[in-house]
């Protein structure tokens, strides 16, 4: 069936774009290839059953490529057993994650087997938005101006109208997480393994020669990585963590704020054996187009897990000396300023302030109407 035959619109349509986007653009689906959908319940309130169906129909009829799909259930610190079975029992190309499950594991190194596609547009109404439709190369010429901008710093500054400052000098230091880079100033943590869609975030970048405080005001959220029950802290008033070359050195705040992050560090350092007190990495959000509607007083989980693709929220990877670590650190409408020139002010990236853009923004014009620009 040809695209124009689809009985849910045109090629032209919103939704047509967001699944060509995904599918065609992030990674190249064509005929012969093989696609399983590794899904999650919608009952679960993440990700929507018609999303679901509607990669399949895409796969299907559109291009034309063989896809089944699987039911894989809640993040778990297992494999999924369904999802095992079935690579074991065929052989797939790629496997498209509608489903948490993709978001574990997303820094390990490749292993022989299907490419990975971890999927954040959760509802059909975020793949028919700007957060799906524009395309994905655009993002990840974006984040690679992004990306290189960071990298060539001598000093970067980190701070937000609630109180977050932190700076770091040249990190001549690579991560420990990334032993396979070159060493050299500005050294970039490890990138993840998987194909994000979309390509949202910047390439983490070590904090280990960081220092300051960083003001947590909703609490701490899991990072996605392993799971752990309770999978958050709500605090009832900011908690200040004060931050001395990647390691954390205290927090201060309401006592029974203090204490309770305390023991959340405690309680997960101590289910994976891991160091509590470091601050691996940092990156931040890219996309102006990420949904903002989730609260983090109804689901801090859910909260964390979708805004961190803004540009109004940089977050940290804290809990274990490897990204993304544990538990996540969200800094609202940060300020990000390298050698005394703002790249994002207030949560917004200066796209107006970098002559870097300017190529970036006329290979793909269509950034301009994302940005305002």
């Amino acid at each position: 069936m040809s695209q124009g035959d689809l009985s849910h619109g045109d090629i032209v349509s919103p939704l047509n774009r967001g699944l060509s986007n995904m599918l065609e653009d992030a990674i190249q689906v064509q005929p012969g290839v093989k696609v399983l959908v590794a899904y999650e319940d919608a009952s679960l309130g993440w990700y929507d059953g018609e999303l679901k169906n509607r990669v399949i129909e895409y796969c299907r009829h559109t291009l034309g490529v063989e896809v089944d799909s699987v039911e894989v259930g809640l993040p778990a610190n297992t494999p999924s057993a369904p999802l095992e079975e079935r690579l074991q029992a065929q052989t797939f190309d790629w496997v498209i994650f509608l489903a948490r499950l993709g978001d574990q594991g997303r820094f390990d190194e490749d292993h022989d087997g299907p490419r990975k596609l971890m999927v954040y547009t959760r509802r059909v109404s975020q793949l028919e938005s700007t957060f799906g439709t524009v395309s994905q190369a655009a993002m990840l010429s974006l984040k690679s101006v992004v990306d290189g901008l960071i990298a060539g710093a001598k000093t970067t500054t980190i701070t937000c109208p609630y109180g977050t400052e932190l700076t770091g000098g040249h990190n001549g230091e690579v991560s420990e997480s990334d032993p396979n880079a070159e060493q050299g100033e500005g050294a970039a943590s490890k990138d993840v393994a998987v194909v994000r869609f979309p390509a949202a975030v910047s390439t983490p970048v070590s904090a280990k020669a960081f220092s300051g405080q960083v003001v947590l005001r909703y609490g701490l959220t899991s990072t996605g990585s392993r799971v752990y029950d309770p999978p958050n802290l709500p605090i009832a008033e900011p908690v200040t963590a004060y931050v001395v070359n990647g390691r954390i050195d205290r927090f201060e705040g309401r006592d029974q704020d203090v204490q309770g992050v305390r023991e959340h560090y405690e309680r997960v350092a101590s289910r994976f054996g891991i160091e509590p007190m470091i601050v691996d990495s940092w990156h931040q959000g890219l996309h102006p187009g990420t949904d903002a509607s989730p609260d983090p007083a109804d689901d801090l989980c859910l909260w964390g897990e979708t805004l961190f693709t803004s540009p109004q929220y940089l977050h940290f990877h804290t809990c274990g000396e490897y990204p993304p670590g544990e538990i996540c650190w969200m800094v609202e409408f940060p300020t990000l300023t390298l050698d005394g020139r703002k790249l994002y002010e207030d949560g917004r990236i200066r796209v107006d302030a970098f002559e870097e853009f300017i190529s970036c923004f006329d290979q793909h014009p269509e950034l301009r109407g994302l940005f305002g620009a």
